[in-house]
């Protein structure tokens, strides 16, 4: 009987014998995985992140509704572009707003302290946490910090900014950290992470660039997410494991965060496009040629309503000194019945009456706020701001809120600064 532990038999003369041979051991030396090494890792969560963050600040700049000034968008763009605002998220249902402004940024200098942020925030903890929580994690947080700036903020409040996500994963860090105990790497972790997490939660440690003010609700926010969600991971975080579990869970959060930011763009191309294409939005935006050749076009619509486009449109022309405007009025007004309301009105800009003798052809309430408004409109054509504001507040509060004479007075309100 043969075996692989004894020599063959030998059967050729002068055969050599053989040795029996013992194949030495391999040891082998295990070596501690340590999060903190410098080996080249391709950070893919914020490699992604930050090609979205700068082709989405780039899409603000390409179309904003006003030109940008100085490489800032305008708030009005940030406001139309899906900037989280209080009155649209809570009495007009536009909840996703709270998924598409933490992909929008106010300006150059925002946008490059959260690029910088978030490549830290992937050296320090997508190695050791994983792709699909790291990006995980920024989502959630992101979410919680507009939902915070939302409710802490003032009403009026535009925000914008990958802050709150960036904070969160900060945060979580440091609540992830004490995987390790105590050492070296816990200390690196916890001092690398409260380096960028306090001061972005402290705001005499911190100060705004370029006019811009710091949504520090957003950041508590997101700091709160991220650490709840990292302590609720390390309770759940075998030790025997390199990364936590439940990956493909936190695949479809980040999926489907991403799904509902992009399906937001839909009611924002449909707004944007409403509002390059509405007169009333391009008048108040100081827009005024395009506003009168709107005007212009909502007079061949519904002729009921023309002699009121066409006094909107003589607005517009004086108001960017279309050398037209009196001209073009007169034309419409030769072609309104002279027996009717608004009639009196193109009297008014005319030069034929005066707001005392308007108001006294008014006969109903609804004349009367009108003629209100327009007086306030002849007033403020003429420089006097005091006496127009104080017929553009009459006319708020006695106009029917369907009347366009009741969303231009709210306008010019908040144009003279008055909330």
């Amino acid at each position: 009987m043969s075996s692989s532990n004894c020599c063959p038999k030998l059967t050729k003369p002068n055969a050599k014998p053989c040795r029996k041979l013992a194949r030495p051991l391999r040891t082998t030396k295990t070596k501690r995985w340590n999060p903190l090494s410098t080996a080249a890792v391709i950070r893919y969560s914020p490699t992604f992140l930050l090609a979205v963050l700068i082709a989405v600040y780039v899409g603000e700049l390409a179309f904003g509704l006003e030109p940008p000034v100085a490489g800032t968008p305008t708030n009005w763009t940030l406001f139309v572009l899906g900037g989280t605002f209080r009155q649209s998220i809570v009495e007009q249902g536009q909840w996703w707003r709270l998924f598409t402004a933490p992909f929008m940024h106010g300006g150059i200098l925002h946008l490059a302290f959260n690029c910088v942020s978030l490549w830290l925030a992937g050296g320090l903890f997508e190695r050791l946490i994983g792709w699909r929580w790291f990006a995980a994690i920024f989502f959630a947080s992101a979410l919680g910090g507009s939902v915070a700036s939302v409710w802490i903020n003032a009403p009026n409040t535009i925000g914008v900014g990958a802050s709150g996500g960036i904070v969160g994963l900060f945060a979580a860090v440091i609540a992830a950290s004490f995987r390790f105990r105590s050492g070296p790497i816990a200390d690196t972790l916890r001092i690398g992470a409260a380096q960028i997490l306090i001061p972005s939660l402290l705001p005499f440690l911190s100060a705004a660039r370029g006019g811009e003010n710091i949504d520090y609700a957003g950041h508590f926010g997101g700091a709160l997410t991220g650490a709840a969600l990292s302590s609720l991971l390390l309770a759940f975080w075998p030790r025997e494991r390199p990364t936590p579990r439940f990956g493909a869970a936190a695949t479809a959060f980040s999926t489907l965060f991403v799904m509902i930011a992009a399906a937001s763009l839909w009611p924002i191309s449909n707004t944007r496009q409403f509002i390059v294409n509405d007169p009333m939005a391009n008048y108040f935006a100081g827009k005024y040629q395009q506003a009168a050749t709107g005007f212009a076009l909502r007079t061949t619509e519904n002729p009921p309503t023309a002699p009121y486009y066409h006094l909107w449109r003589f607005m517009a022309q004086r108001r960017g000194n279309d050398t037209k405007a009196i001209a073009d009025l007169k034309i419409a007004a030769s072609k309104t019945d002279q027996g009717t309301w608004p009639y009196p009105v193109f009297s008014l800009f005319l030069g034929e009456l005066k707001p005392d003798e308007l108001m006294a052809k008014a006969a109903d309430s609804n004349q009367r706020c009108e003629a209100t408004f327009y007086n306030g409109e002849w007033y403020l054509l003429g420089g006097n701001t005091q006496e127009a504001r104080q017929r553009f507040e009459a006319a708020l509060s006695s106009c029917p809120t369907t009347y366009m004479e009741y969303d231009g007075a709210k306008g010019e309100l908040n144009s003279l600064g008055v909330q």
